[in-house]
């Protein structure tokens, strides 16, 4: 009996290679359990169809091999796309590797893009939108003129319908990419910034947030959102928060923002029990809430921090089991600051500076939000026009 499991264990030994860096990666990244399941199973599919060679020891061209053998196979689309963002996931996030080799124009793009401190995740997505481009006309995106780059934009826009957000990060990408990678008048293109949509967002009462945040039994996880309403904070800045970011005694919080923008925030004393004793969990030396991955012992060693997809995963499930019915995301805890602000009169100067905001403009959307300040101007009109009876 011993002799056959030692057997299995050495002919399923290849397989599993590369199954526990792949798992931790997508612990780092947040990937939902199903995710993890999928990938797992496309992974192992993968590497046992392999001759002689395990999932660390493959190369890009193996990987592309194996799914144009799915495709001529006649595999079903969620199992393709399953096995496609498997294997680009561990060659690229895992093992670091190029999937597509990249042009001397697309290089010049990211060294642009670089040069002017744009974060990463920006500059994935001005690479796709020129790649979209790129692969809507066949072409190399320097060899596409003003008149069908236009064109290309009213199919987006008018055909394909795609949503405002969609069409502007494609526009903003590609009009650096002409500007200041191709050096040429983008103006000549005649295709306009698309009108902003004027949406308020929902709003959480007090009582509402309290629901939610007393849904969270994880530590770490209730700490961040906490912190995230307490202070105001994007999801990025809570979970890059350092242990070095806390000034206990003037009772502030240094924010690092988005665009290199750092400010001060105040930290509520309220909160710091909490997070002393999310802390406590770990015990990191720099990362108040760090990449967790299999146990309290790598946290301790972890030199990244919580992936902000777990975060959003645990409010997700916070949010589905509290009586509260809204359609609200992470980002709303910090709608609810500022609005919340605003109804105890805190200026909106003050609000701007602590949301740090660039523009008042964006800040006066709370202004509409406040029961009070509505309540207020609807008293003034009613006393106005009290004498028209």
């Amino acid at each position: 009996m011993r002799s056959k499991r030692t057997t299995s264990t050495r002919k399923d030994q290849p397989v599993l290679v590369g199954q526990q860096e792949l798992s931790d990666g997508m612990a780092q990244e947040g990937y939902t359990p199903g995710t993890h399941k999928a990938y797992g199973y496309a992974y192992r599919s993968f590497t046992k169809a392999l001759k002689g060679k395990t999932g660390l020891e493959a190369d890009v061209l193996d990987a592309k091999r194996y799914l144009s053998e799915m495709k001529r196979s006649g595999a079903t689309k969620s199992v393709y796309s399953n096995a496609s963002g498997a294997l680009k996931f561990f060659f690229i996030k895992v093992r670091g590797l190029e999937w597509e080799p990249i042009s001397p124009l697309r290089r010049r793009m990211i060294e642009d893009m670089q040069l002017h401190s744009f974060s990463p995740r920006t500059q994935d997505s001005y690479v796709r939108a020129v790649l979209g481009l790129a692969q809507y006309y066949h072409r190399s995106p320097d060899q596409i003129v003003e008149e069908e780059i236009r064109s290309y934009f009213v199919n987006l826009t008018c055909e394909r319908k795609l949503a405002r957000p969609t069409v502007t990060v494609a526009l903003c990408g590609i009009k650096f990419f002409y500007e200041q990678t191709l050096k040429r008048d983008w103006s000549l293109t005649g295709v306009p910034v698309p009108k902003r949509e004027k949406r308020l967002p929902v709003v959480l009462t007090r009582k509402e947030v309290d629901k939610i945040l007393a849904r969270i039994r994880v530590p770490r996880h209730r700490a961040c959102l906490t912190l995230i309403y307490a202070c105001g904070l994007r999801l990025s800045e809570a979970c890059e928060v350092k242990l070095s970011d806390i000034d206990r005694d003037r009772g502030l919080l240094h924010v690092h923002g988005k665009g290199a923008k750092d400010r001060y925030v105040p930290l509520p004393a309220s909160v710091m029990p909490l997070l002393g004793t999310s802390w406590r969990t770990h015990h990191n030396p720099v990362w108040m809430f760090p990449w967790v991955g299999r146990g309290a012992r790598q946290a301790q060693q972890s030199e990244r921090h919580v992936p902000k997809g777990s975060v959003q995963q645990a409010f997700r499930k916070a949010l589905l089991s509290s009586p509260v019915s809204k359609k609200v995301s992470v980002h709303s805890l910090r709608h609810a600051y500022a609005t919340h602000l605003l109804e105890a009169d805190v200026s909106l100067l003050q609000i701007q500076k602590w949301l740090g905001h660039s523009s008042p403009s964006t800040t006066m959307i709370y202004a509409k939000l406040t029961e009070q300040s509505t309540r207020r101007a609807g008293g003034i009109v009613t006393d106005l026009m009290s004498d028209l009876g």
